[in-house]
C-alpha cells in the first residue's frame, strides 16, 4: 500500500493541464479522449492482497473505503488500485515497487493527502514506525 502514495504523487503531477482552447473548439469536430480503467482482476484487488492489513469501512456506489495498517517490516504483494485517494493517518517510510520493477523510497507524512489514477504496485514498511493509511478506491468509468 505504500506504493500508492508515491504513485499518486507521480501520476497526479503528470496530468496534462486543461485549456480553454479545447472547450472553444466545435464539439462536432473535437475528438474527446478518455482514459479507460483497466479491467478488474479479483486476484489483484487490494482488499484481497492486503487482507491481513486492511479494515473495510465502506463498500458501496463503486467506492471501497478502507484503512491499511503496516507495522515495521510488513509488506504487501503486487496489487492494482483503480482511481484512488489516500490520507496518511500515521506516517513513516517505505519502499514502493512498481509493476515495471522500479523501486522508490517514500516518506509518508502524517496529514498528507494523495490522489491518483490506476496503479499496480507492491510495498513494504521499511521504517521503525507503524504506517496507517485511509484509502478510497473508486471503481467507475472515467468521463
Amino acid at each position: 500500500m505504500l506504493v500508492a502514495g508515491f504513485c499518486f504523487i507521480l501520476f497526479a503531477c503528470n496530468q496534462p493541464a486543461k485549456t480553454d482552447e479545447a472547450e472553444k473548439t466545435d464539439k462536432d469536430t473535437t475528438k474527446i479522449e478518455s482514459a479507460s480503467m483497466p479491467a478488474y482482476d479479483p486476484a489483484m484487488d487490494p482488499l484481497k492482497v492486503e487482507a491481513a492489513f486492511a479494515k473495510v469501512l465502506a463498500d458501496t456506489l463503486n467506492v471501497k473505503l478502507y484503512e491499511v495498517t503496516l507495522n515495521p517490516g510488513d509488506s504487501v504483494g503486487l496489487h492494482t488500485h483503480p482511481d484512488n485517494a489516500v490520507y496518511v493517518i500515521e506516517g513513516g517510510t517505505g519502499e514502493i515497487k512498481l509493476k515495471d520493477g522500479s523501486v522508490q523510497a517514500v516518506e509518508f507524512k502524517k496529514g498528507m493527502g494523495l490522489i491518483g489514477g490506476s496503479v499496480t504496485h507492491s510495498g513494504k514498511n521499511t521504517g521503525t514506525t507503524t504506517i496507517k493509511l485511509l484509502i478510497a478506491d473508486i471503481y467507475r468509468p472515467r468521463e
